[in-house]
């Protein structure tokens, strides 16, 4: 690739594109493979927190296209998610002529903390999270006397976006871990602001749950809070390490 400062806007152009059909083609061919011999599979995986709840309990469909669309859903959704190594490797080859070299060598342990704590919060909402959630508002409507038929796209794409949600939520430490190591924040702000932070936690739980219920929120806003807390012990390391380096300096 030609030196980034002597790269004119038009071979930045063609750099980015050439990335992009890199990317696209790889989350192409997934999703070609992954609808066809890998689908149902996927289905199934999806139904398995529900099934877990109530082992009798099955899906409907109201439509003659709901499962395809559905599956087209979920595939597309999973190719991504299987691409997303090759996106970020793209991405990163893009930007890295522009990096200073401290800025790489924080760049590539965060995506991997960036990777680890999102699937630590899709495995949470999937393995714990879901299973209580269905178990309750089933338990609930069956206690009004109404039958339980939920539709398969529905109860599908919440899922995946309470997956995305917990995932998306974990987060939190690189962010705090982050605006104190560029001196955004400091241990004794976070701490102050403790109560502060618990409400932006609880409007954080209400806005990112697809579903408007306290006990969904609860069960994101619990993790989150205690998240927060391991956030502020690493915020201290973090501080006390640059302020070390700043006295060296």
């Amino acid at each position: 690739m030609p030196d980034e400062k002597m790269m004119t806007y038009g071979q930045h152009l063609t750099e980015l594109r050439r990335r992009l059909l890199i990317s696209l083609g790889a989350a192409g061919g997934l999703f070609v493979v992954i609808y066809a011999f890998f689908g149902r599979h996927l289905l199934r995986i999806l139904e398995a927190p529900i099934t877990k709840a109530f082992s009798e309990f099955q899906l409907r469909t109201f439509s003659p296209f709901e499962v395809f669309f559905v599956v087209i859903k979920i595939s597309f959704i999973a190719a991504f998610v299987l691409a997303s190594p090759v996106v970020i490797h793209q991405a990163w080859l893009f930007v890295l002529p522009g990096l200073k070299e401290r800025e790489r060598r924080y760049v590539q342990p965060a995506l991997a903390a960036g990777a680890v704590l999102f699937l630590a919060g899709a495995s949470l909402c999937y393995f714990i999270v879901l299973p209580v959630v269905y178990e309750f508002f089933i338990n609930m409507n069956k206690s009004y006397g109404t039958e339980v038929m939920w539709s398969m796209s529905s109860v599908i794409s919440s899922e995946l976006m309470l997956l995305f949600a917990f995932g998306l939520a974990f987060e939190l430490p690189l962010v705090i871990v982050f605006l104190t190591q560029v001196g955004v924040v400091t241990p004794s702000f976070l701490s102050l602001y403790r109560r502060h932070a618990v409400l932006v936690i609880l409007v954080l739980a209400a806005v990112i749950t697809p579903t408007p219920d306290w006990f969904t929120m609860a069960l994101l806003a619990v993790p989150l809070y205690v998240l927060f807390e391991l956030s502020v012990l690493v915020s201290r390391l973090v501080y006390r390490r640059r302020m070390k380096k700043m006295l060296a300096g």
